[in-house]
């Protein structure tokens, strides 16, 4: 069974008729970045948006961890991680090790950029973890949306900057900072963290081993308030 096709079948309702808080949150996500486009002003044309949107957004709940993509697969989707967390990562085709790359709390919008934007294959894995809970839209349901709304595409723009930035800042980070930094850094960004994955995936996105970190860990303290990052 493709992961896409578990997704499909993973779906607890398509198409909402009446507005739920999932969705209010996601709207929220939306109109709070910066330089929105000026249609959308107007309160009525997001009335408007938000009706067209409520008419197509499925949404999905994973009692356990469950892969929404595969690497190599054509990313169909696009998420918004209401409740829960999730990760990219791929295989080290030399060592076989998993490779975070990537990490979404709640309240983010969770794809793969290349993927999903530029119809290239996926060059990640999506996960997420048990007790997760999504909305989502099809890229064809978002071109149909930007066919109706062509402003809307300034989202797609927004999207693709902060990823652009995200990958930037990682690896500037993977080679300007200590692991211990790193890892300082990923408490920081991500509170409760050690609650939501295990040690291991979080060794895996600061690029260390999981034996690694302990040791830090072990040597270091587990830093409580004040991170110096």
């Amino acid at each position: 069974m493709t992961t896409n096709l578990a997704i499909a079948i993973a779906v607890v309702s398509i198409g909402f008729k009446i507005r739920t808080m999932a969705a209010e949150e996601l709207y929220k996500h939306l109109f709070n970045v910066k330089n929105l486009p000026a249609a959308l002003s107007d309160q009525d044309e997001r009335q408007r948006l938000m009706a067209y949107l409520d008419s197509v957004i499925g949404h999905s709940y994973h009692q356990r961890n469950q892969l929404l993509l595969s690497e190599g697969q054509e990313a169909l989707y696009i998420y918004f991680l209401e409740k829960g967390f999730a990760r990219g990562y791929y295989y080290d085709r030399e060592t076989g090790q998993e490779r975070t790359v990537i990490l979404w709390d709640e309240l983010s919008i969770v794809t793969d950029p290349s993927g999903f934007f530029e119809k290239m294959p996926s060059g990640i894995n999506i996960e997420v973890m048990a007790g997760s809970s999504l909305l989502f839209i099809s890229r064809q349901q978002l071109d149909d949306l930007y066919q109706s709304f062509p402003y809307a595409e300034a989202f797609t723009f927004r999207m693709t900057s902060y990823y652009s930035a995200h990958f930037a800042k990682r690896s500037h980070d993977l080679v300007s900072l200590s692991a211990w930094e790193r890892y300082q850094q990923v408490l920081k960004h991500y509170p409760k963290i050690e609650l939501k994955i295990t040690k291991r995936i979080i060794a895996s996105y600061i690029d260390i081993a999981p034996q690694s970190l302990s040791r830090l860990i072990k040597a270091k303290g587990y830093p409580k308030n004040g991170f110096s990052v």
